[in-house]
C-alpha cells in the first residue's frame, strides 16, 4: 500500500525497516520504536501506540517497511483498521510509503487484498503496488553453494527449492547429506518444523490438511488417490484442496496440450520442495529417526533421494528445451503428458509439423534403449495436429542424469530425429541464461 513517492526507494533517505516477530503487542511496539529511532531519533518520544507512531513517520514522508506484517496482526487484530483510518485521513499531503510484506499468504489476503478487508482497495495501483515473490530460478543456486558440482546443485534445488530463507543456511563446505541432516532432519534444525509452523499459522484444524499433504507427498496425484491416502471421502476434499491452492501450498497440473478449463485429467503437486520433503520424510516419523539415530539420513532418505528429486529434474528439462531446440518456435511451454496409463515426460509443440517429445530419467543407471522404445510407442497416442494439418513428425529427446547405454548412443548417431542430453548440458543451458 503506498502513496507513490517522487523517486524510487534507492533514491530516498528516511527509510524505516522493521521485521516483525511473534510476541506481545508491547514487545512489537518496543522493537518497532527501536527500528524507527535509528532513522528518526525523536520517535522515542512518541506515545507507544501504533496510530501516533505511524502518524509521526507519515508526517516525515518516511518509507516504512514492515516485514512479516501478519505477526503484528496476531498481536493486534485491529491494526489493519488503524492503518486504514490513518491512510484515509492523514496521507493526502504526504509522500510517505508503507510497504507490508508477509509469508502468511492467507492472512495477507484476509486483512489486505480480499474484498471486505480493512485495507482492501488501498494497495497502490502502480505496477509495483502489489508484488508476489516467486522462488529464485535454478541459476541462482550456484551463489549459495558455489563449490557444488552440477549434479549436486540439482539435488539442492530439488530439496530446498528457490526460497532464499531455505537456501541461506546452506554451508557449501559441507556435503549435501550433511546440510540436509543439519537443516532438515535434526529436530533442532532451523528448517525442521518450518512447514508445520507455516501451515499452523495459515490454517485452523490442521490435521486433515496434514493428511492430505502427506498423501500427496507419498506419490498420490489424483484427487481420489489423495483422498484415499488421507483417509477422507473424495467428495469432501474440495474445501481442503481449494484452501491449499489459495495459500499456494499445492498446484494443479494438466496434461500437455489439454485445455485446463475442460480437462478432467488433473494432478496435484506440493509446490515447495521443502514442504514435499517434510511430508514425505519427516512428518510423524520422529520416533523412527530416534531409532536410527545418526544413520537416519543414510538409511531412510539417501537411497530414495534421486526419486524425490526426479520431479525437479523433469521440470528443469522442460525449462531447458527452448534453448536446446532453438531451430524450432515453440507454441506452448513444455510440460508432461499422460492419458490412460501412458505418460511422456516432455512434450513441446512447435509452429510447424514437429512435436518434440522426450523422457527424463534421474536414476543412478545409464538410460537404456527400453526408454526410447517406450517413448516411440507412446508418442503417436498424443492428440496433437499441426497447425497446417496432417500427421505430426516427432523429434525425440532423452535426458539423463547418468548418461546413456551404448545402444542408445548408437541410435542417436544413426538418426537425425533423436538427441541425447546429459545433466551437465541441461544445467549449463539454464545457468547460461544468467550470463545473457
Amino acid at each position: 500500500m503506498t502513496k507513490p513517492p517522487s523517486n524510487g526507494f534507492a533514491d530516498r533517505d528516511g527509510a524505516v525497516y522493521y521485521q516483525a516477530v511473534q510476541g506481545t503487542e508491547t514487545t512489537q511496539l518496543r522493537r518497532f520504536i527501536e527500528a524507527a529511532a535509528t532513522t528518526y531519533p525523536d520517535s522515542t518520544a512518541v506515545k507507544e501506540e501504533w496510530e501516533p507512531l505511524l502518524k509521526h513517520l507519515v508526517d516525515k514522508d518516511a518509507i516504512i517497511v514492515i516485514d512479516e506484517f501478519p505477526y503484528l496482526i496476531e498481536s493486534n487484530e485491529g491494526l489493519p483498521s488503524v492503518i486504514q483510518h490513518l491512510w484515509d485521513t492523514a496521507v493526502d499531503e504526504s509522500q510517505a510509503t508503507l510497504v507490508l510484506t508477509g509469508s502468511a499468504i492467507g492472512m495477507i489476503h484476509t486483512h489486505i487484498l480480499d474484498g471486505g478487508a480493512p485495507l482492501y482497495g488501498r494497495v497502490s495501483q502502480t505496477p509495483n503496488g502489489r508484488l508476489e515473490l516467486t522462488q529464485l530460478p535454478f541459476r541462482s543456486i550456484n551463489e549459495f553453494v558455489p563449490t557444488y558440482d552440477p549434479e549436486e546443485r540439482v539435488f539442492v534445488y530439488g530439496v530446498f527449492g528457490g526460497t532464499p530463507r531455505y537456501l541461506m543456511p546452506l554451508d557449501p563446505s559441507q556435503r549435501l547429506g550433511e546440510n540436509i541432516n543439519r537443516l532438515l532432519c535434526d529436530p533442532d534444525g532451523p528448517l525442521h518444523d518450518e512447514p508445520e509452523t507455516v501451515l499452523q499459522m495459515e490454517l485452523s484444524e490442521v490435521n486433515t490438511y496434514f493428511s492430505v499433504l502427506e498423501s500427496m507427498a507419498s506419490g498420490n496425484r489424483s484427487r481420489n488417490e489423495i483422498a484415499q491416502g488421507a483417509g477422507i471421502e473424495s467428495t469432501n476434499t474440495s474445501y481442503y484442496f481449494d484452501r491449499l491452492e489459495t495459500l499456494q501450498i499445492i498446484e494443479k497440473h494438466h496434461p500437455a496440450l489439454a485445455n485446463p478449463a475442460r480437462s478432467k485429467q488433473t494432478r496435484y503437486h506440493i509446490r515447495d520442495p521443502v514442504f514435499r520433503f517434510y511430508f514425505r520424510y519427516l512428518y510423524g516419523r520422529s520416533g523412527q529417526y530416534e531409532l536410527y539415530g545418526e544413520n537416519a539420513y543414510a538409511d531412510l532418505i539417501e537411497p530414495e533421494l534421486p526419486d524425490f528429486v526426479s520431479e525437479t529434474f523433469e521440470s528443469l528439462c522442460h525449462q531447458a528445451v527452448p534453448e536446446l531446440y532453438t531451430d524450432y518456435q515453440l507454441t506452448q511451454v513444455p510440460s508432461q503428458w499422460w492419458y490412460k496409463g501412458r505418460e511422456v515426460d516432455v512434450v513441446a509443440p512447435t509452429d510447424g509439423s514437429t512435436l518434440i517429445v522426450g523422457e527424463a530419467k534421474f536414476t543412478n543407471a545409464p538410460l537404456g534403449y527400453d526408454v526410447l522404445s517406450a517413448l516411440e510407442e507412446d508418442a503417436p497416442h498424443i492428440d496433437w495436429t499441426p497447425e497446417a494439418g496432417g500427421e505430426p513428425e516427432f523429434e525425440f529427446a532423452l535426458f539423463s542424469r547418468s548418461g546413456f547405454k551404448r545402444s542408445v548412443e548408437e541410435a542417436a548417431d544413426e538418426r537425425d530425429d533423436l538427441r541425447l542430453f546429459d545433466l551437465t548440458e541441461v544445467v549449463a543451458v539454464l545457468e547460461s541464461e544468467a550470463e545473457n
